[in-house]
């Protein structure tokens, strides 16, 4: 049987100087994406492995008027026991949304979020709200936006090497939110994937509009969105249309399944737009 080694820092920096000594160390804080395809007796675990649980710097929360900071290694359910209104409902719904009780108890928001194999629950969400990530490494400290995860192609992008330390989410008011998951529930499979809508107008006039689907695959069209951004509601039969078919298109890559329940979700999106 195959031993591992764990390394048990206590602080930042402690886990960075570790990082460096051990470039191919696997972080490891709820365990959920290390475990989840796992299903012998025995457990099998990369020979280094970092333990993020008793570094206290990553289990911080942060709230302000403008935004909420949120440690990586706060679970999912924590995160959705802070108080009313320091968590955007967007989010709240999607982490609601993924598997079971017991495992939003393991599961921490930075290994929902950094996942390489296939985009979690937490992306699209996150991606609607334009929510920052911090990344830290040997030169120090990088804020990317979570659109950025995802490479040309769609497909998981987190910095090579770096450990994703917190994450900035604005705080913002929406008029409409979406968020629906199709697929299998409560495992990832490859016709797995959440659609989130976030939606706001002013005076009758479309002031924002972020739409985001991921699974495998990540899918969000900023291009189309700046489009349907300054239309008067509600809108017509022939702008729904138009946006409908820009979306589909972009989709034509996706699986079968996936690509006939996007279309439906994005006509549902664009109808409530139109009411």
């Amino acid at each position: 049987m195959r031993v591992s080694e764990i390394h048990a820092p206590s602080s930042l920096a402690e886990v960075l100087e570790q990082r460096r000594r051990l470039p191919e160390a696997a972080f490891y804080a709820g365990g959920t994406e290390l475990l989840r395809e796992q299903a012998g007796r025995f457990l099998r675990l990369p020979p280094e492995i970092i333990s993020l649980g008793a570094v206290p710097e990553l289990r911080q929360v942060a709230l302000t008027e403008r935004f909420v900071e949120i440690g990586a290694a706060v679970t999912l359910a924590e995160i959705l026991e802070l108080r009313e209104n320091a968590v955007p409902e967007l989010l709240a719904v999607a982490l609601r949304g993924v598997a079971t009780p017991a495992i939003r108890n393991l599961a921490t928001l930075g290994g929902n979020l950094a996942t390489r194999s296939r985009f979690m629950d937490s992306w699209p969400a996150l991606a609607c709200l334009d929510a920052l990530a911090e990344f830290r490494d040997a030169s120090g400290s990088h804020w990317v936006n979570v659109n950025r995860i995802a490479d040309a192609e769609g497909l998981p992008a987190p910095p090579a090497g770096a450990l994703l330390s917190r994450v900035r989410i604005p705080l913002e008011r929406w008029d409409a939110i979406a968020i629906r998951k199709v697929g299998l529930r409560d495992y990832p499979a490859a016709e797995t994937a959440v659609f989130a809508l976030a939606a706001r107008a002013e005076k009758g006039i479309l002031s924002e509009f972020r739409l985001a689907f991921a699974g495998e695959r990540s899918l969000r069209l900023r291009e189309v969105e700046a489009r349907i951004l300054g239309r008067r509601l509600p809108l017509n039969a022939k702008e729904r249309r138009s946006f409908s078919g820009d979306y589909r298109e972009a989709a034509s890559s996706l699986p079968p399944g996936l690509k006939q329940q996007f279309g439906t979700l994005v006509d549902g999106a664009l109808d409530l737009l139109s009411r």
